[in-house]
């Protein structure tokens, strides 16, 4: 078991809260979806919060000493994230407010339909991507913390709990999607944008399944253990240098080629609802 347990409480709040969101995003009431709106806002405003609190660590002006050129990329990549942050707090305030002046009920059954996503798969969704975009901010800034620091494991531990629950929650989500067909892909997206969805998809779930494997091997090869919640596992294997390969494609390859993958999938649901005027592009996944 960890030395204290105050870190898995703290990652189970993240999940409960991610849970709670999701569910509340889609539930038939359109100001209790209102509220989810809100309360996935006040998850971004509480990045910011955290970020502010961690510039009075030290630990990014001065980080663990770097290991390869691309490590001082990471202060700046940290102020970008909470920037991001921030301005999806006040793109998501916004809708919350306008939300709250709709009438339409959400009726959802719980499998996928032909033109829309079912209760199962948004609950799916939706928490395994706020979870894990909670993973870019804890874990880079874990992996900049110094080795000496009394909190660093604590990060740890909060990474690698989130972190293995996404894997578990996506094989979920493959199981589902095998019993209840995904809809199409909107028939007003031109021959060459429906390609294009179709790759950014699966390079999607590819990325998912990749970092939390790469990121189980880094460790393991390291000698460090996994932790799952309250939960320690030793690795099945002794220290070796292969973790720097998977380190190398889970610290340095794996992210910077999911920002653009998962910028592109992103800046398209944006498109299509705002410059293309799709007005059923986003509400196949939320409403």
């Amino acid at each position: 078991m960890p030395e204290s347990n105050y870190d898995s409480w703290i990652a189970i709040a993240i999940v409960a809260i991610s849970v709670l969101t999701a569910w509340l995003m889609n539930t038939r009431a359109p100001k209790v979806r209102a509220f989810g709106t809100l309360l996935a806002a006040l998850g971004c405003f509480a990045v910011v919060v955290w970020f502010a609190n961690i510039l009075g660590t030290g630990v990014l002006e001065n980080p663990k000493p770097n290991q390869t050129p691309m490590d001082s990329a990471k202060p700046v990549l940290m102020w970008g994230q909470a920037g991001m942050a921030l301005l999806a707090g006040v793109m998501l305030s916004w809708a919350a407010l306008k939300q709250f002046g709709n009438t339409e009920q959400l009726e959802l059954s719980a499998a996928n339909e032909a033109e829309r996503y079912g209760r199962v798969s948004r609950l799916l969704h939706w928490t395994t991507a706020m979870l894990f975009i909670s993973l870019f901010p804890i874990g880079m800034f874990a992996s900049m913390i110094p080795e000496d620091a009394w909190f660093r494991n604590q990060y740890y531990v909060i990474h690698k709990s989130i972190g293995v629950l996404v894997f578990i929650l996506l094989i979920v989500r493959l199981v589902w999607n095998q019993r209840s067909k995904r809809p199409d892909l909107d028939s007003s997206l031109k021959p060459v944008e429906r390609r294009w969805a179709h790759r950014v998809h699966i390079a999607l779930y590819g990325m998912l399944l990749a970092m939390p494997l790469t990121g189980y091997m880094m460790t393991s090869y390291h000698g460090f253990p996994t932790y799952f919640f309250g939960l320690e596992f030793e690795p099945f294997w002794g220290k070796s240098d292969a973790y720097i390969v998977w380190g190398t494609f889970h610290k340095y390859l794996f992210p910077y080629l999911l920002y653009i993958v998962l910028g592109a999938h992103i800046l398209g649901a944006l498109k299509h609802h705002f410059v293309d005027r799709h007005a059923g592009a986003l509400k196949r996944m939320v409403s």
